[in-house]
């Protein structure tokens, strides 16, 4: 499933950080019933981990079938969702 994450995220999904050095994250936790599936997991390295527990980030999966990151308020009031990492970056050959 690793493997399948990394295909997708290419590494966190928040900074970027290589699969390698990430974790899978369930978007919604194991423990609130959350299913270990592709669909409900991504990628993330330790500190944006960390971030998404203890510091008011969140992840949601979008309709397009991939993760999105919603910012606390004290980054943007707004909570405005954002693509991850490598797809915020993703540019069209030309």
């Amino acid at each position: 499933m690793k493997r399948a994450l990394a295909v997708r995220d290419n590494g966190c999904i928040k900074c970027g950080a290589p699969a390698g050095w990430s974790h899978a994250h369930h978007i919604v936790y194991w423990s609130s019933g959350g299913a270990t599936e592709i669909s409900n997991g991504c990628l993330l390295c330790p500190a944006c981990h960390a971030a998404i527990h203890h510091d008011g980030w969140e992840v949601v999966m979008g309709d397009d079938g991939h993760p999105w990151l919603k910012p606390p308020a004290s980054v943007d009031p707004r909570r405005r969702l954002l693509r991850s990492y490598h797809r915020r970056t993703m540019t069209l050959a030309a």
